[in-house]
């Protein structure tokens, strides 16, 4: 009898590869991937199982009829053949079969849940009722007459917690899927499978890094602000031979901390063999803008830019090619990628989702801004983090001026949970958040209407003032009686128009010319500018911190001014609006420094007592157990609030044209992906104003606008906003 895996039509008729080549393929490149995790063995045994399925009669007449091999066979449609070997791994390993269970039955399908109605839970599968998928084979299988020394899930004398048990698993699944989806591409597209891995590794680009900030320290200008950056990078070099673990970099604003955070992983990774560094950001924006320095420092090919923006059709054709096989398994050196991408997919149950995710372990893991990790997920987060450190020899280093307070307790009552425990690399925090003082922050005991706030913008040169609304932002730009070198920045604007218009901002402040910015918080993080006058309405201490550092960032005066002030009849909710309540708490008490490390701690250990829940999503009730609910965990956990409706805009000359094919009826990922910068997100609850604008419907989430009647050039999507009263975070 045959036994076929794949089968490839060639010019000269068929290739074929038999399972048990497909499966030893398969188990070699999955125990080599585990072992950074000490599961070699066990990813062997995946491997080796994974597809017996495929012997079974159905599925060798499903494959040879699909792919034209043998036209004269009736094709009985899919097969399953992933209950096979998870039947086999229960039969052969007993008690110890669970990892391997959920592994190989879910290896197209995605981790089940363990219980649950139907076939579409690991339950079903591992049951009498589908025992037939392997004694249908049991003549044509090998024989496994001896069995790997499967090592016990435990790791430098830590036991796995039922935290990091999950964690385990997916990474064992994050192996199988890599090594599945890479042998059948070396036989089925060789081409593909050969242009992987063409990077620099981390111990190449290492030097490239030392020369091109020996080369800056050159040329920079002998001030106080860099003497000061200097001084941070040689602690962030001195960290750097520090044992494995999770370390904060608290740097003020304007400190150099991308530079000095890039040079302690770089240095940490030689000193322990780690093969990668993963740079996780909260805002798109800051994506781009991060990914492209560390282009110009270490080549195109050696950076991989993975978010829903990347335009991978614009790259030129090697470029293209590599950034698509990197982003699906996170092999390059570099990976920059944002929050989103980062935890969503580490509480995926997808394949394609939690291919990349083994390379996760033995890396550096930096996560930039990480004050802006959503509180309400903060306990899975917080929990997921604490597990790649300690079973999966990840290293970890938390970047922000405004440190949250992670360690001990978190949260109180029911919602209290164990934080991290970190190690600081600046000696003196506190000294050094004096040194580099820049502006002073003024708490303004008037209340503002529009108006009177609009007067004071109108009589500034340059000013950045920062609202907390979208809808805000546009009433006050309205109140603005002469517009002339005045911005509006928010998100009813797509991410080219905000992109274009900083682009503005900075040349006229570079040049000393005219400039106004009213502004979302989308400027506070990432957007390298320099006022010597910000205004901030009322709102979280890191957020004030943030705009703050918008203020005077070079140093150029003596101190640059920060007014923090309220708005007449303004009104939050939720997150942001306990966030306030928490900074007036800390100024009603008395507390006026605002910028300091121990008021930093302080506002953030009373915000978290505040929460409901740090926890929206549930998914540590489906996945701390033995037999965790991998499916539903997935549904549940979003780091953000993903309800919304994107209208594709017309915006410049290039949106127009995406639009207009969008509209012609071309639904290609390449169009959506270059269409990412031409949308606005709007809550779903507001689908009839977006209909009343004479949007096209293309489905239940995806609009786009025909022309640009209803997109102003100044402003963004126009239409009655004044529901508007929180901004969608991106």
């Amino acid at each position: 009898m045959t036994d076929y895996a794949h089968i490839k039509t060639t010019i000269t008729g068929f290739e074929t590869q038999s399972i048990k080549e497909h499966c030893i393929g398969t188990s070699v490149f999955a125990e080599k991937m585990a072992e950074p995790f000490g599961a070699g063995p066990w990813a062997k045994l995946c491997g080796l199982w994974h597809d017996i399925g495929k012997y079974s009669p159905d599925f060798q007449n499903h494959i040879k009829s699909a792919s034209g091999f043998d036209t004269s066979i009736k094709d009985p449609g899919k097969v399953d053949h992933a209950t096979a070997g998870t039947l086999l791994s229960k039969e052969l390993l007993g008690n110890s079969s669970l990892p391997v269970a959920y592994c190989i039955c879910g290896h197209h399908a995605g981790l089940m849940d363990y219980v649950g109605d139907g076939r579409s839970n690991l339950q079903f599968h591992l049951s009498s009722q589908s025992q037939h998928y392997l004694d249908d084979i049991r003549g044509v299988l090998p024989k496994y007459n001896s069995l790997p020394n499967l090592p016990n899930p435990h790791f430098d004398n830590n036991t796995l917690t039922p935290k990091g048990w999950h964690v385990w698993i997916r990474m064992l699944y994050s192996c199988l899927v890599d090594a599945d989806w890479l042998d059948t591409e070396r036989f089925m597209k060789p081409e593909c499978f050969e242009a992987r891995g063409k990077y620099k590794t981390l111990s190449q680009l290492s030097p490239i890094l030392d020369e091109y900030l020996l080369d800056l320290s050159n040329r920079v200008p002998a001030t106080k602000v860099n003497a000061i950056r200097a001084d941070i990078q040689n602690a962030c070099r001195e960290a750097a031979v520090f044992p494995q673990g999770i370390y904060s970099l608290t740097v003020p604003t304007g400190g150099g901390k991308t530079l000095s955070s890039l040079l302690w992983a770089m240095k940490h990774a030689m000193k322990y063999g780690l093969e990668r560094i993963i740079i996780a950001i909260p805002y798109t924006s800051i994506v781009t803008q991060t990914a492209d320095s560390l282009r110009k420092i270490f080549g195109q090919d050696n950076v991989v830019e993975h978010h829903s923006y990347v335009d991978i059709d614009k790259m030129p054709d090697k470029r293209r090619q590599a950034m698509k096989l990197a982003t699906e398994n996170w092999d390059a050196p570099i990976i920059v990628t944002t929050n989103v991408q980062l935890f969503e997919s580490l509480y995926s149950n997808k394949p394609s989702c939690c291919r990349k995710l083994h390379n996760i372990a033995k890396s550096v893991l930096i996560l930039d801004e990480v004050q802006t990790l959503p509180a309400e997920n903060l306990h899975p987060i917080i929990d997921i983090l604490s597990s790649l450190s300690k079973y999966m020899g990840t290293s970890i280093l938390l970047t922000t001026a405004t440190q949250p307070a992670f360690s001990g307790k978190i949260g109180s009552g029911q919602t209290e949970f164990d934080g991290l425990e970190s190690q600081e690399i600046i000696h003196d925090v506190d000294g050094l958040f004096k040194k580099m003082r820049r502006v002073t922050i003024k708490f303004e005991k008037d209340t503002y209407t529009f108006n009177s706030l609009a007067d004071i913008i109108s009589e500034s040169e340059q000013i950045l003032c920062v609202v907390n609304t979208r809808n805000e932002a546009q009433q006050l730009y309205n109140a603005l009686h002469d517009r002339k070198n005045t911005i509006h920045l928010s998100r009813m604007m797509c991410q080219q128009h905000i992109s274009d218009e900083i682009k503005v901002i900075k040349e006229k402040l570079q040049k000393g010319e005219p400039v106004k910015v009213i502004s979302t918080q989308l400027i506070e993080a990432g957007v390298d500018i320099d006022f010597p006058v910000v205004w901030r309405e009322m709102v979280g201490l890191d957020s004030i911190a943030q705009s703050a550092g918008r203020c005077n960032r070079e140093g150029k005066q003596q101190m640059g001014q920060v007014h923090v002030f309220s708005l007449d009849g303004a009104r939050l909710r939720g997150i942001m609006a306990k966030a306030t309540d928490t900074a007036r708490d800390l100024l009603n008490a008395g507390e006026t420094d605002f910028l300091s490390p121990e008021t930093a701690q302080e506002y953030f250990r009373l915000f978290y007592s505040k929460l409901n829940d740090t926890d929206k999503s549930g998914v540590t009730e489906d996945l701390y157990k033995i037999c965790p609910d991998f499916e539903s965990a997935a549904n549940a956990f979003r780091l953000i609030d993903d309800k919304s409706l994107a209208i594709y805009v017309p915006y410049s000359v290039e949106g127009e044209k995406l639009t207009e094919q969008l509209r012609n009826g071309v639904y290609s990922p390449q169009l959506f992906r270059k269409l990412q910068r031409y949308s606005v997100n709007i809550p779903i609850n507001r689908r009839d104003d977006v209909e009343h604008l004479g949007t096209v419907k293309l489905s239940d989430y995806i609009y786009v606008l025909p022309d640009r009647s209803n997109y102003d050039e100044n402003t963004g999507l126009v239409f009655d906003n004044k529901w508007l009263e929180n901004d969608l975070l991106i």
